[in-house]
């Protein structure tokens, strides 16, 4: 994406960037560029033609702005360095959980080599020297014996749960289902940066390029990746219709931050409401990237405790009976 926004910045049409982007690919990518050059030629928008080869969702996004306000070289630019920015992220993430997640696979190992054959050694030891088991040996046997059980439990709940989720999303709307997100904690917080950030950044680039307040709104209502922008901005149409003022549309919102509100407000008084849009969607974005880099620093020690925890229960649980033994003898 990112190549393809510079040679269009550089005069290049968009038939001419994929052919010669084509040129230094081969097999299935070559192949896959020369249908997209077809379709485009056969009167295809380059957002239909993206959404047919499923690329990443962010692409067709920046895509139908970029065809839409005529900024199409930069949107991708932007979209390119965004992936850019998210595969990295994943990739950190990936390296942060490889170490925890081997070292909870191998505390899985010892747990189920303790639970199949030391623990029950154990109990006949214990039962030799008449040294009662404490609570947390009493619950790993409790566990060794209803394995069963616990995981037609488990699959039965989930296949009573799964469907009531999919039947209660089915019946509520796109708009409500992301007010519902927007409310849990721990992801919350992140959806309101992001969707606010969409919608600020995509209304200040198409202020930007000349379109009208309304012709704006009009044209984010119909984002065909995001359903819920519909209800969205038709419950700021009635609020603007009522004679109030789009800041106070905004601030019916409940999953956009509160400070877009005051945001809009300031740059329609000041005459600059493009670019304090834009710059506040700037700020959006890395806010929300500053808070996945806290939660990847979390994730490992938190990770790291709990095995470490689990390890220490599981010999204090074994050693705690075998020194009451040893008092014994």
């Amino acid at each position: 994406m990112k190549r393809l926004g510079t040679l269009l910045q550089k005069g290049y049409t968009l038939g001419e960037a994929l052919e010669f982007l084509r040129l230094q690919f081969s097999g299935k990518v070559k192949d896959a560029i020369g249908e997209a050059i077809r379709a485009l030629e056969e009167g295809d928008s380059f957002y239909r033609v993206i959404r047919r080869f499923r690329f990443d969702p962010l692409c067709a996004v920046f895509a139908y702005y970029g065809e839409t306000h005529g900024q199409l070289p930069e949107s991708l630019i932007t979209a390119g360095e965004m992936l850019e920015r998210k595969y990295g992220q994943q990739a950190k993430f990936r390296h942060l959980l490889a170490y925890p997640v081997l070292l909870f696979a191998m505390t899985v190992g010892v747990f189920f080599i303790l639970q199949t054959r030391i623990l029950p050694q154990f109990v006949l030891l214990y039962e030799n020297f008449r040294v009662k088991p404490n609570r947390l040996i009493l619950f790993y046997l409790w566990l060794n014996g209803h394995y069963p059980q616990i995981f037609l439990a488990v699959c039965l709940l989930f296949s009573v749960l799964l469907p009531l989720f999919f039947k209660w999303g089915k019946n509520v709307s796109p708009f409500e289902r992301q007010k519902w997100l927007a409310k849990l904690p721990g992801i919350g917080p992140f959806l309101m940066l992001w969707k606010t950030y969409y919608f600020s950044f995509h209304l200040s680039q198409l202020l930007k390029n000349g379109f009208s307040l309304h012709e704006s709104l009009m044209v984010i209502r119909s984002d065909p990746e995001k359903k819920y922008l519909r209800e969205t901005i038709d419950r700021i149409h009635r609020v603007l219709f009522s004679g109030k003022s789009l800041p106070d549309g905004v601030r019916e919102i409940p999953f956009w931050l509160p400070e877009l509100a005051a945001v809009i407000e300031h740059g329609q008084l000041a005459g600059r409401l493009d670019m304090e849009l834009e710059s506040f969607s700037l700020h959006c974005l890395e806010r929300f990237y500053e808070r996945v880099e806290r939660l990847l620093k979390f994730v490992q020690p938190l990770m790291f405790s709990l095995i470490a925890l689990w390890i220490v229960l599981l010999y204090v649980s074994i050693l705690s009976p075998t020194f009451e033994m040893i008092n014994r003898l």
